[in-house]
């Protein structure tokens, strides 16, 4: 597992914080916050082994640590801590708090992040996966921490289901009082934050899209470019982008198309567009291949490079 360096949660709340959503201030939204995830979880739960989250634990304590674990991660999606500061805190021990955090992991509802700070083991970070701050703390982390989060497929799987849930019932949804929120994101894992305005139908046919026409390398190729608001390709861009490039898209792959999209940050708008997008991630390919073929060629004839041993005849 790849270790994060010199992480500082005071830095990340000082970076991040002001550019992603909150909990609104009211009591009680903590709780319903934890409640809406382990709705999503007794889902996942129910379709693999038919049990919800309480016959799973099969422990009211165990139960009770997931709420604790959860009540961390749901504010701002991501949080900083020891398993022992949160037995302590709880009163609950150490090994329950391991065994709910080690199911979120399985389910690939929360990542863990080891972190180091000047050589020294320090607190892990968590992301927790359905929350509407994901993608920005993916972001976050790539950009600010060169730290690299793989983006879950339980992410899109339940962004979709959240979507088409909220566009059939928005009709019943219209008198709803509702808590804004003004920072940007998306708005389908907390309820206590959704706006009164309704999603566009396009923005339920383009989730529609990402499941049934990209494979998971795809979509997060999508997101990568959505993530990082690059005003000179638009939302198509990122779709046609996406749905271009390999179904199955390698490490030094992946290392390329990010290479481009961050040169496409500088490049002006009359040259933005797919095809020329695609034209330099080619090339890109094309010359990282050559490179390779060349430095094989030149060890393989280092090989068989003869070695004339040399005598200065003047000096004998």
């Amino acid at each position: 597992m790849e270790i994060l360096q010199n992480f500082t949660l005071a830095k990340a709340k000082k970076e991040l914080s002001p550019h992603i959503k909150h909990l609104p201030q009211i009591k009680g939204a903590i709780n319903r916050a934890v409640q809406n995830v382990i709705k999503d979880i007794d889902s996942m739960l129910l379709k693999c082994e038919g049990v919800t989250t309480k016959e799973h634990l099969k422990s009211p304590r165990k139960y009770e640590a997931l709420e604790f674990v959860l009540s961390y991660l749901v504010q701002e999606g991501y949080a900083q801590f020891r398993q022992e500061h949160i037995s302590k805190k709880s009163g609950i021990s150490k090994p329950l708090i391991n065994d709910v955090i080690g199911l979120l992991m399985d389910l690939k509802v929360c990542h863990q992040i080891k972190v180091r700070r000047y050589g020294k083991i320090a607190p892990s970070v968590y992301v927790l996966t359905l929350h509407n701050n994901y993608l920005k703390i993916v972001e976050y982390f790539k950009e600010k921490w060169a730290f690299v989060i793989d983006i879950y497929s339980t992410f899109t799987e339940f962004l979709s289901k959240k979507i088409k849930t909220k566009h059939s019932t928005s009709e019943d949804q219209q008198n709803d009082n509702k808590v804004s929120n003004t920072c940007n994101g998306i708005n389908f894992f907390t309820p206590e934050e959704l706006e009164e305005d309704k999603e566009p139908k396009q923005v339920i046919d383009r989730v529609k899209d990402l499941t049934d026409f990209l494979s998971e390398d795809q979509q997060k190729a999508y997101f990568h470019i959505m993530g990082q608001h690059i005003t000179n390709l638009s939302e198509k861009d990122a779709f046609a982008i996406a749905n271009r490039l390999p179904i199955h898209i390698d490490s030094v792959k992946r290392r390329l198309f990010e290479d481009c999209v961050r040169k496409y940050k500088d490049i002006q708008a009359e040259k933005s567009n797919v095809a020329h997008f695609m034209t330099t991630f080619e090339k890109e390919i094309e010359f990282y291949i050559q490179r390779k073929e060349e430095k094989a060629r030149e060890e393989e004839m280092s090989k068989f490079r003869p070695r004339v041993p040399f005598y200065n005849w003047l000096e004998s």
